[in-house]
């Protein structure tokens, strides 16, 4: 009697969560800073008569607002950092991205207490270190760890990449990715890192859609400083004048021109959004909703000079 051929059965996914408690507690009071300081910012802003320096506090909580709404994607995605052991790949995922490497490629896994742990480029503070550093005897390596000494590290090394992780049962994660050698997929498993819901439009990949973004943001704010600069000299009464109307001729109270700065504000958030989302399906649709923007924000600066100069 002889033994048929069978195929091995396959293992069920392994979830591995590292330690993350410290670095979402830094990155949490990161957010919490930066939050109530802008809301403070808003305040002051929102009382205060229309100077430069109201437009200061303007602009201060703008940028706290983005630096809040930066770590809080930051803390939400350590937060999220877990790794993924399946009969195909190793994936890590690490908010709205997720590398993925296949088991056919891991070429050796070193523990971390063998090597003096680099200096991680990117995000690192107590408990998070997101990004590459160069490795004795490794090389560049990407980090998604979690780790506060160096033996909570495991570099998996591949042929392309080598990547850190926090792994504290270092021995039973080598089992898990053994014991998944041999049951390879039919279909090969690509080396990859990709991203996923916000985190995977291309937007944030087109390095033109985003310094575009940026000097449409500062022609915005150049605008504001105008505006706000130039308001405490005008009298209360001003003459408000509108050439495409022939000439015509309105006297109204000063508070109107402000309006100028405002709308400045909402074709700035209104084009940026749509044009994030049109680059998505077409990218010169999407930069030029986004490159019109900053145009507009040029126009209405002119505008504002004029209308002040004649004021």
């Amino acid at each position: 009697m002889h033994a048929g051929p069978h195929t091995r059965r396959a293992l069920a996914p392994v979830v591995i969560r590292p330690p993350r408690a410290l670095g979402a507690i830094i990155g949490g009071a990161f957010t919490a800073w930066a939050l109530i300081f802008g809301i403070g910012a808003v305040v002051v802003a929102a009382n205060g008569p229309a100077e430069f320096k109201t437009f200061l506090a303007w602009f201060a909580a703008a940028v706290l607002f983005v630096l809040a709404l930066i770590f809080a994607n930051w803390t939400y995605s350590l937060a999220t950092l877990h790794y993924v052991i399946d009969n195909g790949a190793l994936h890590i995922h690490w908010g709205f991205r997720e590398a993925v490497v296949p088991i056919a490629s891991i070429q050796r896994l070193v523990p971390g207490r063998t090597i003096e742990p680099p200096k991680v480029q990117g995000l690192r503070w107590w408990g998070c270190h997101i990004g590459g550093a160069e490795t004795p005897r490794l090389g560049f390596t990407l980090f998604y760890s979690t780790h506060t000494r160096p033996d909570e590290l495991l570099y998996i090394v591949t042929d392309e990449e080598t990547y850190a992780l926090t792994v504290l049962t270092q021995a039973w994660f080598a089992e898990e990715i053994q014991a998944r050698t041999g049951l390879a997929p039919l279909e090969s498993t690509m080396q990859r890192t990709a991203g996923s819901g916000l985190g995977g439009l291309p937007f944030w990949r087109d390095h033109v859609a985003l310094v575009t973004l940026a000097v449409s943001a500062l022609l915005c704010a150049a605008l504001w400083g105008y505006v706000y600069a130039s308001y405490p000299g005008l009298p209360d009464v001003v003459r408000l004048r509108f050439p495409d109307l022939g000439g015509v001729i309105r006297v109204g109270n000063k508070s109107e021109l402000l309006r100028i700065a405002w709308l400045g504000a909402g074709i700035l958030v209104v084009n940026a959004l749509f044009g994030i989302v049109v680059h998505s399906r077409e990218r010169a649709a999407g930069l030029w909703l986004i490159a019109s923007g900053g145009m507009l924000q040029a126009l209405l600066l002119g505008a504002a000079v004029l209308a002040f100069a004649r004021a």
